[in-house]
């Protein structure tokens, strides 16, 4: 890799404390790389409101979401670490994997909850799938 490259980062939040873990990670790690640095929040889809965007629901989910990224986005501030935001809607794993690519991303930064067993079977894990379809490295945070 090129010494001078600026790396393209992103970094997916929800607003749970695993969430925050990555944030405080990636605020200390981005001080020693050059990054370009993209906060990624996915309103969960299980009906697609994207095709009816002006629902209540769909609405609430948005402003949620918007909020998410704000506090994240001041988080790393916080840190002198400058960040862009998505939004986007849909199937999480999927939306951050078609996301990275759309956006020629290098390195990926997402948390772990730390389900296990019937809970992580039922509700499966976006990290792993993540983690098994993305086309960049990726980094699970606990």
């Amino acid at each position: 890799m090129e010494r001078d490259k600026v790396l393209k980062v992103m970094v997916a939040v929800d607003g749970s404390p695993a969430s925050e873990n990555v944030l405080k990670h990636c605020s200390l790690t981005a001080h020693l790389s050059k990054w370009e640095l993209t906060l990624i929040h996915v309103i969960e889809e299980v009906v697609s409101l994207k095709r009816i965007p002006d629902t209540p629901l769909y609405k609430e989910k948005k402003q949620e979401g918007y909020k998410i990224l704000e506090r994240a986005q001041k988080t790393l501030m916080d840190h002198q670490v400058p960040s862009k935001t998505i939004l986007a809607a849909g199937p999480v794993a999927s939306e951050i994997v078609r996301m990275t690519e759309e956006n020629q991303v290098d390195y990926l930064f997402v948390g772990n909850r730390g389900y296990r067993g019937l809970k992580r079977m039922l509700l499966g894990s976006v990290s792993d799938d993540v983690s098994k379809r993305a086309h960049c490295a990726v980094t699970i945070i606990h």
